[in-house]
């Protein structure tokens, strides 16, 4: 039993032994083990690791309705050039970067190594024009002109350099000799050079910056797209009131500045101004007029009040508000900050992106002035910026962004996404709907939270004359400008669809209103005497169903406001807060009617006060909603009967408390029209006496639970 026993073991062992050998590999085997793992590990990576991640991504988003929604990825960070660890030696605040489009080469305005520094679009160094040879002082622009020829806005020599490419110098461009430029600070900033050779160079001091046009002779050729200043009817109604020192500082009021210039291969120059609150973007052409944006996206177009306050034109950006030091109020007072953009760069598709140097952030619009995407911010992270102050553009969407601190240049390729969504713009600019429809479907079903893909589907929709799928499209993106376009011609064709049928509807309202006015008007006045009977009949039980249907009557009308007239929406509307709109100033009115009418003698009680102002409350009750209603058959362009029907409901409730006073209190009109101003302003001084009692209650909380959770901390 025991031999046998061992026996086994043995046979197991050898087995064992035997399947070890097997393997163990022989070196030549171990090698050939090891590559194929390699490729295998290599077909995996390669799987995992999508080719088209060669940097950090670079999230962004886009505004709808002033609130920031995240967007997908639209930019990868795919490099940064640097001149450390090259023959240039690290860059010392540049100021300028420009792309030779007929090379690739990107030229940088090193300005505080007084050079320009030329690099191939791989950030190899080239070579440089500068040192004792060039003499360049302050170099801050720079540009190559279609022969090759190097311009730099030489500013601290206050002049234009034209340089070959060798360093040679060839010609030099000082200030133009006119009378016009006597007040003209000539220290080239920023330039750039059409097909004509006429020079564009942005020159000045820090008030007076302006664009001088000078042609290849030096002979000057006037200013070129100098900011108008708008008619303002303020302005003109304050001179007629001020002093003659007052007056002659108006009349030094100087048009707004233009930063920067890009010159696009049609032709047209692009410019941005740090200090406009409208049109900080504009696309100038020859004659220095800004075609840039659709006519739809610029504030107030062809409204004659707009215009008058000089109110017209395409707000750019975000504004932002933050809390400031006012040294003349000796407090904190928001402020509200909108973006300096302080360059530019268009590409191929004519999509434009702009720098906002006040929060390091990166712009981008379409030609039609629609916001893009945003990205960038502050920080010191891969994706983040600095102090951005140039940016260039290249081909297939690839932007170059110049870091002044960094002293680097960051390199950003669009994703797949963005670049369609840069193809659709362009083919809709171009008129290929068709094309730009396709795209739009498309980008909205890859990102169904993006308005502009929306929005963009319903322009190409409204070019093949679909309107009610444009209409559709517009309502997901909340466009309601595009929603109020696209409704007025469904409802032109609609119309003329049915226009004897409408005629024939007219006609017969008019004669059925014709035999039965008599009786509907004597039905009115039985309305009226009842009415007048039941508020006497009713007395005080009247006023909480007087109030309650105020309230009533004004949440349906918010509910059948029609989307392109609604300024919130239907999940943003709060009964309570919709009730405390209305019952608050209601309450307020009842107590300063009463206290005014004691001090001057009134007759009224509190409780007629508070009877007769809750019946007056009637226009509230019966007109809002037929009022809003009208908002379905008409469109935002013929708001002003919209608006004029609410100015008759408002005066018509300003009447009838009028009639409150005069009845309640015995008053005389001549002597209740005054009072009731006096009740007005009781009314705000009830407000500010409420808002300062919160004000310290809250104050007094904050402080014993501070005083609180002090002792808490102390004992425990």
């Amino acid at each position: 039993m025991t031999v046998n026993i061992k026996k086994r073991h043995m046979k197991e062992s050898i087995r064992n032994a035997s399947i070890l050998n097997a393997c163990i590999l022989k070196p030549h085997q171990w090698g050939r083990l090891i590559l194929a793992l390699g490729v295998v590990l290599g077909l995996l990576f390669s799987v995992v690791q999508p080719a088209s991640a060669d940097g950090p991504l670079v999230p962004g988003y886009y505004v709808v309705d002033g609130k920031r929604i995240p967007a997908p990825t639209g930019y990868v960070q795919t490099n940064v050039f640097m001149g450390e660890n090259q023959p240039c030696g690290a860059f010392l605040n540049p100021t300028d970067l420009f792309l030779d489009p007929a090379t690739g080469n990107l030229l940088v305005a090193d300005t505080g190594n007084n050079r320009v520094v030329v690099l191939d679009n791989q950030g190899k160094y080239l070579y440089e024009i500068g040192g004792e040879k060039a003499g360049l002082n302050t170099p801050e622009g720079v540009f190559v002109n279609e022969r090759g020829e190097i311009l730099i806005a030489d500013k601290g020599n206050k002049r234009v350099a034209v340089f070959m490419p060798d360093g040679t110098l060839i010609a030099e461009h000082t200030k133009p000799d006119s009378t016009y430029l006597t007040d003209i600070d000539f220290n080239p900033s920023k330039i750039v050079v059409d097909k004509r050779g006429f020079l564009y160079i942005v020159t000045g001091s820090e008030n007076k910056l302006g664009v001088l046009v000078v042609d290849s002779t030096e002979r000057f050729r006037g200013f070129f797209g100098r900011t108008r200043i708008p008619f303002n009817l303020g302005r003109v109604i304050a001179r007629f009131l001020s002093t003659d020192v007052q007056k002659r500082k108006m009349m030094g009021v100087q048009p707004a500045p233009l930063g920067n210039l890009f010159l696009d291969s049609l032709g047209f120059i692009y410019a941005v101004s740090p200090v406009l609150k409208i049109d900080q973007i504009q696309r100038l052409n020859s004659v220095g007029t800004n075609v840039f944006g659709d006519i739809g996206t610029r504030i107030g177009a062809g409204k004659l009040w707009d215009k008058l306050l000089g109110k017209e034109g395409i707000v750019f950006g975000e504004t932002e508000v933050r809390w400031g030091w006012n040294d003349a109020m000796r407090m904190s007072v928001p402020q509200s900050l909108l973006p300096q953009f302080v360059d530019l760069g268009v590409d191929d598709l004519g999509i434009v992106t702009v720098i906002d140097s006040r929060n390091d952030q990166i712009y981008q619009y379409d030609q039609s002035g629609n916001l893009l995407t945003v990205f960038g911010g502050s920080g010191m992270s891969a994706g983040f910026l600095q102090t951005p102050i140039s940016i260039v553009a290249g081909g297939g969407g690839i932007i170059y962004i110049l870091d002044g601190t960094r002293g680097n240049i960051q390199v950003f390729r669009p994703t797949e996404l963005t670049r369609m969504i840069h193809q659709a713009a362009y083919e809709y600019f171009n008129g290929d709907y068709d094309r730009a429809a396709q795209l739009w479907a498309g980008i909205s079903e890859r990102d169904t939270n993006f308005p502009l893909a929306h929005s963009g589907l319903g322009k190409a929709l409204m070019g093949k004359k679909q309107f009610v799928d444009a209409m559709q499209q517009y309502y997901y993106a909340e466009d309601k400008d595009g929603y109020s376009a696209a409704f007025g011609e469904y409802r032109y064709l609609w119309m003329r669809a049915r226009f004897g049928w409408l005629g024939a509807g007219f006609i017969g309202v008019v004669i059925a209103t014709g035999i039965t006015w008599n009786r509907a008007l004597s039905g009115f006045r039985r309305l009226i005497r009842w009415l007048s009977t039941l508020r006497e009949r009713a007395g005080i039980y009247a006023v909480p169903v007087l109030l309650v249907m105020t309230i009533l009557s004004w949440m349906v009308s918010l509910s059948v406001l029609s989307f392109h007239f609604r300024t919130r929406r239907p999940d943003e509307i709060r009964l309570l807060f919709e009730s405390g709109k209305l019952l608050l100033p209601w309450i307020t009115w009842c107590v300063s009617a009463y206290g005014i009418g004691e001090i001057f003698f009134g007759e009224g009680t509190f409780r007629n006060i508070v009877i007769h102002s809750a019946w007056a409350l009637w226009p509230l009750i019966f007109l809002p909603i037929p009022v809003n209603l009208i908002t379905n058959v008409i469109t935002r362009d013929e708001k002003s009967i919209y608006n004029v029907l609410w100015y008759i409901i408002w005066g018509l409730l300003v009447i009838q408390f009028l009639i409150v006073v005069v009845n309640v209190h015995k008053f005389e009109l001549g002597q209740a029209i005054p009072l009731m101003g006096l009740m007005l302003v009781g009314m705000i001084a009830i407000w500010v006496l409420l808002g300062l009692i919160f004000a310290l209650t809250s104050e007094i909380v904050r402080f014993v639970s501070q005083l609180a959770l002090e002792l808490y901390v102390r004992l425990y």
